[in-house]
């Protein structure tokens, strides 16, 4: 399918929960929504526990993917502890990964913002694995390096 000029598609999925095992699974369910949309958007529980692991077989599954991909992470994405790294691993692979925050794409704007079962911000009880002052954004994360 060609790109329109009146027309921005996009594909988005979530809980895929993908773990170690998961390699090549889904690339080809990757590159038909890479071939169909204009971008690729990822909603949440992109791992099963959050494991740099898990997360580098989610970035080798995307690696064929030829649009931009945005990613917020799900509560599963913090049940390590070390959602950091998920979003690291992310990021270095060329996904964008929003907490808190917004981009545009095709003129398009996307925001992006985690809620975990009850609610966003003060009133989220927060994820399994992490506390309130460790749930702040991949973005603050990196600043304090």
């Amino acid at each position: 399918m060609g790109k329109s000029a009146t027309t921005v598609r996009f594909a988005a999925v979530g809980d895929i929960h993908v773990t170690k095992d998961s390699a090549g699974a889904l690339r080809k369910f990757f590159a038909q929504a890479a071939e169909a949309a204009d971008a690729l958007l990822l909603c949440g529980d992109l791992t099963d526990y959050g494991t740099a692991d898990e997360a580098k077989v989610l970035a080798e599954e995307l690696a064929s993917v030829s649009v931009p991909i945005v990613a917020v992470l799900g509560n599963h994405d913090f049940e390590s502890g070390t959602p950091e790294i998920v979003c690291e691993v992310l990021t270095k692979a060329g996904v964008r990964v929003l907490d808190g925050e917004a981009c545009e794409i095709e003129g398009v704007g996307i925001a992006g913002a985690k809620g975990f079962a009850g609610g966003f911000g003060r009133g989220s009880p927060g994820a399994p694995g992490a506390s309130r002052s460790s749930n702040s954004s991949c973005r603050r994360r990196f600043r304090r390096r």
